[in-house]
Order: C-alpha cells, then sequence, then structure tokens
C-alpha cells in the first residue's frame, strides 16, 4: 500500500494543484489565481496556456498563406515562428488559437499523469524532495504555459520507458527520441541511449538516425536556417539557464569597470573556458570514487536510463544555449537516480546523491526565490547598492549550484559512455591492434 502511495503521490499532488487552479480560474476568482502565480514566482499572462496558444496560431496563420517565421498575426503576441518547421508539416490539423483550452489542458493533464511511471521514491525524505520538484516554479510555469516542452517530456520519456524492453520496443522508443530531436533539436541529445546497444545494432541506429537527419535538412534546410535566428535570449540575470550566465555576466561586469566592451567580451571567453576546464576536472574527479561507478552500475534498469536521459538532454541545453526556465522539468527524470545514489553505503558517495539532489530541487524553486527576495528587498528599501550586492550574491550561488548539478551529470554520462558496449568493444579492439602492432615491431 506504502509503495503504491510514494508512486502516485507526486502525480496526485500536482494533478490536484492542477485541478484546483483551473477550477480557480474558470469558476472562482481569477485574482486569486493570478496571485498564486506570483507566489509561484510567475508573472501571469493574459489567459493559461499562451504557449500553446502561439502553436495553434502558427498552424492558423500558416493554413492561410502566412510565412510565419516573419511576422505571426494571428499570435496575441504576435511572435514569430522559432521551432523546427517540422511542427508546421502538421498545419493541416483542423486547431485554432480557439482550441487553446482544450489543447492545452489535455496536453497538461498527459504530462501530469505521465509522473506516475516515473520510478516511486523508497524513504520518507525522497517522497518530499520528489513531492516538492513535482510542485516547483519550474514544472507549474510549464504547465500554466503548457509549452511545446510538455510534448518533449512525454516523447523522452516514453524513450525511456520503452529502453527497457525488447529491440523492437526499443527502436520505437529511440525513433520518439529522434522526432523528439526533429521537433525542438535539443532533444537529440536523448539519443545517447543508444550507446548502450551491442556494436551492430548501434551502427544501424547510427545510419539510421544520420539518414532521417540527412532528409530533414535536404527538406527543410532553407525554412531551419530561417528559423534559428528567431530562438530567444536574455538577460544573464533572470530564469534563464545556460552555461553563458555565469562567465558572460561577470566579462561584462569587468568591461564595463575597464569602460572597455572588448576586455569584457575576453574576460568572458577566458571565464568560460576556466569554467568549463573546472567543470571537466570535477567531473573526473567525482568518477576516481569507484563507489560511484559501483553505485551507478547497480541502479535499477528505469532510475539508470531516465538519470542518463534527463543528463543529456540537460547537459546539451546548459551548454549550446540559454534555455527559459520550464525547460528545467527534465530535472524531474534526474532526481529519482541521484535519490537512489544517496542510499549508497559509502557515505561520501551517498552525501553526493543527497546534496545534488537538494540542490535539484532548489533550482527548481529558485526563480521564486529569486523574485521574492526583489519584493522583499524593495519592501525593506535598502540602499540601492546594497540591493544589487544581496541580488548578485543570490544569483552567484544559483549560477554555482547550475555548475555543481551540471558537473554530476557529466559525471553520469561518462560513467555511462565508458561502462557501454560500444565503448568497451571500440577500446578493446583498440588495445588489441596496438598490441599487435607492438608485437610485429
Amino acid at each position: 500500500m506504502l509503495k503504491h502511495i510514494s508512486r502516485f503521490a507526486a502525480a496526485g499532488s500536482a494533478l490536484g494543484l492542477f485541478l484546483g487552479m483551473s477550477c480557480l480560474y474558470s469558476f472562482g476568482d481569477r485574482g486569486v489565481y493570478e496571485q498564486i502565480l506570483r507566489y509561484y514566482g510567475i508573472v501571469p499572462f493574459g489567459s493559461p496556456f499562451v504557449d500553446t496558444s502561439f502553436l495553434l496560431a502558427n498552424w492558423e496563420c500558416a493554413r492561410q498563406g502566412v510565412d510565419v517565421v516573419l511576422s505571426n498575426p494571428c499570435d496575441v503576441l504576435h511572435r514569430v515562428f522559432t521551432h523546427s518547421p517540422l511542427w508546421l508539416s502538421a498545419s493541416n490539423v483542423p486547431l485554432g488559437v480557439s482550441d487553446t483550452t482544450t489543447v492545452g489542458w489535455t496536453l497538461d493533464l498527459l504530462f501530469l499523469l505521465s509522473l506516475s511511471l516515473m520510478p516511486p521514491p523508497r524513504r520518507g525524505l525522497e517522497l518530499t524532495l520528489i513531492v516538492a520538484a513535482t510542485l516547483s516554479t519550474t514544472v507549474v510555469f510549464a504547465v500554466e504555459r503548457a509549452n511545446t516542452d510538455v510534448v518533449l517530456f512525454l516523447l523522452v520519456l516514453a524513450t525511456g520507458l520503452f529502453t527497457e524492453c525488447r529491440l523492437p520496443i526499443r527502436l520505437l522508443g529511440y525513433s520518439l527520441g529522434l522526432v523528439a530531436g526533429l521537433l525542438k533539436y535539443y532533444p537529440i541529445m536523448v539519443l545517447t541511449v543508444i550507446f548502450q546497444e551491442r556494436i551492430s545494432v548501434f551502427l544501424l541506429l547510427v545510419l539510421m538516425i544520420i539518414g532521417a537527419l540527412a532528409v530533414f535538412w535536404f527538406e527543410y534546410e532553407s525554412d531551419i536556417l530561417r528559423g534559428l535566428p528567431n530562438i530567444p535570449t536574455g538577460p544573464y540575470n533572470t530564469d534563464l539557464i545556460s552555461a553563458r550566465n555565469l562567465p558572460f555576466l561577470l566579462g561584462e561586469a569587468i568591461g564595463d569597470a575597464a569602460a572597455s566592451p572588448p576586455i569584457g567580451r575576453v574576460a568572458a571567453g577566458g571565464l568560460y573556458a576556466m569554467m568549463v576546464v573546472a567543470c571537466v576536472t570535477f567531473c573526473r574527479k567525482l568518477l576516481c570514487f569507484g563507489e560511484l561507478r559501483a553505485v551507478l552500475a547497480a541502479l535499477a534498469g528505469l532510475e539508470r536510463v531516465l538519470l542518463v536521459i534527463g543528463s543529456a538532454v540537460i547537459v546539451g541545453c546548459f551548454f549550446t544555449a540559454q534555455s527559459i526556465g520550464y525547460r528545467g522539468m527534465f530535472l524531474l527524470m534526474v532526481l529519482p537516480g541521484q535519490l537512489a545514489i544517496s542510499r549508497a553505503t559509502a557515505y561520501q558517495v551517498r552525501a553526493l546523491g543527497l546534496a545534488t539532489s537538494l540542490v535539484i530541487v532548489l533550482l527548481m524553486w529558485s526563480e521564486c526565490f529569486r523574485l521574492a527576495l526583489y519584493d522583499a528587498l524593495e519592501y525593506l528599501d535598502l540602499p540601492s547598492v546594497i540591493a544589487v550586492e544581496i541580488k548578485m550574491l543570490f544569483w552567484l550561488v544559483r549560477e554555482v549550484c547550475w555548475w555543481w548539478v551540471v558537473s554530476v551529470m557529466m559525471a553520469v554520462l561518462a560513467d555511462f559512455l565508458e561502462a557501454s558496449p560500444v565503448i568497451r568493444g571500440v577500446s578493446s579492439r583498440l588495445a588489441l591492434s596496438i598490441a599487435q602492432v607492438s608485437d610485429r615491431d
């Protein structure tokens, strides 16, 4: 009984909050609805599901012959199309802006129900952390906007679930992962999981993936190139997730202090390189712990697969571009594996897993903390210099936490790849070839 409760507690709590907020918006006081969102650290829009509305507006305008890469009069915010052109291939689906509530509500419901498929917690503390992550600002923001990332989460989760099945079902899962990558590019990192296959299957999958990408590029090259500049970027001290935030904002500060933007850019590049080196060094240090490798190898199948998949997606997003905060929803896949690491008998490994899990939950609530801090500073009416320093300190701690979590996830990915049949097979054959050459000499 307790096992079933722990499995459905997080999904049930999120579903209860979702249904409650839906009723409040539809039948209750919308002012209270918006105030709850503000408490969460979310600036409310005039209506829910604004990102679903954006996709449907693109379909609606595309059916009318409008080039939505250049303009989108059907969208309430006139946002131009920024996603993969593959989305527009479905524009003939007879849905438009008027269907926003139905489509957004359905997508969110499927997403929340899918959380019951995640590995269940085994201890009270684990249950608390998973429920806290599920009800976090990151997840509520994604659900309130009904962003297309919700669809991608479902596809990536299906990839992970199918990875535990027989080869034909695994191939279906990899196909879903590829579709997710073609829909919004960054989920292509989920295909890291194909390294678990034997070399012959891996090579076949690589050829199929390259073929699919080649067809995609050949079919949509011009639309891809036109859409890439529309991908939004923003300041380094908001809710955006990126490896650039810490070094680039510090670089800007150095450039301002020196009254020389070129010096700032050079400083930003140097700081970025230093952070990457520090991240890789920390990752290698973690892999020196034989106990950590043993714990990772002993993880239950789904815990390990979702840990690898979630880590690959987050690490890819972190280093390639700036991501809006709701993309952190993929940390929900990472958390069960990190909590499993926290059950290790070795103290250092146990502490690593628990600390990383706590930091993940705090990061998923960080936008709530940030805006609450800003409101508190405004209420206290502190001198502007002190207020700026406090804000800067909060931002610095948050960014260091992101680098910590990403370093741990990189260690997970490195361990997965080194232990995979593909890498082990290539390494053994390479070693054999070197030995044969040495013998001949």
